[in-house]
C-alpha cells in the first residue's frame, strides 16, 4: 500500500482485518513506525535505491491513496503478472505507464471513487465489528486557522476534525 495518510491508514486497517498480509510502502521513518502499529506487517522505505527492485514480483495488489506522482513504472515491477495497481488517491498529473511492461506483465491498472450507499452501509458495518476507527485531531472551531496550518504543513496524523467547543 502506498500512502499511509488521512486514507492509507483507514486502508492499512481494512486490509489488515481482511486478513490480508499488508506491506506500507513509505518514505517516512515516523510513518513507518506508526504503520506496523497500526496492523501493517513489513514496511518499505521508498527513499532507499533498490528498494522496489528488491521486492520485484511480489505483490499481487498494490492500493495508492497518494495525490503524489510516483514513478509508476517501477511499482508495476513490484507486482507479479496479472496482478493490479489501484487508485485510491487522485493523481493531479496524467499517469505515465511503460505499455510493454503492461503488457508483457499482464498487469491491471484501475481506480475507485466512493461506493454505493449499501457498499458504504456494508463498510462501516465491518468497520464497527472490527472497531476500525480514524486517526483525527480534533480542532475548535475558532482555531481553524491552526489547524489548517497543521494541516497544510503536513504534520497531521491522520484527519483533521473541527468540532463546536464542548464537544472535544
Amino acid at each position: 500500500m502506498i500512502g499511509i495518510g488521512g486514507l492509507g491508514h483507514i486502508a492499512l486497517q481494512f486490509l489488515n482485518a481482511w486478513g490480508c498480509r499488508v506491506t506500507a510502502f513509505t518514505s517516512s521513518e515516523d510513518k513507518k513506525k506508526e504503520a506496523l502499529a497500526m496492523g501493517a506487517h513489513d514496511t518499505l522505505d521508498t527513499r532507499s535505491p533498490g528498494a522496489l527492485k528488491a521486492v520485484a514480483s511480489r505483490f499481487d495488489l498494490i492500493l495508492s491513496t497518494v495525490n503524489a506522482q510516483l514513478d509508476w513504472n517501477a511499482y508495476l515491477t513490484a507486482l507479479r503478472s496479472k496482478s493490479r495497481l489501484h487508485f485510491l488517491g487522485v493523481t493531479l498529473d496524467p499517469l505515465n505507464f511503460n505499455v510493454f511492461s503492461l503488457i508483457s506483465g499482464q498487469y491491471s491498472v484501475s481506480g475507485s471513487p466512493v461506493g454505493s450507499p449499501a457498499t458504504i452501509t456494508a463498510m462501516l458495518d465491518f468497520a464497527a465489528r472490527h472497531r476500525i476507527e480514524p486517526i483525527v485531531e480534533l480542532f475548535e472551531f475558532a482555531q481553524v486557522n491552526h489547524a489548517v496550518s497543521h494541516l497544510a504543513s503536513g504534520k497531521a496524523r491522520y484527519r483533521v476534525v473541527l468540532a463546536q467547543p464542548g464537544l472535544l
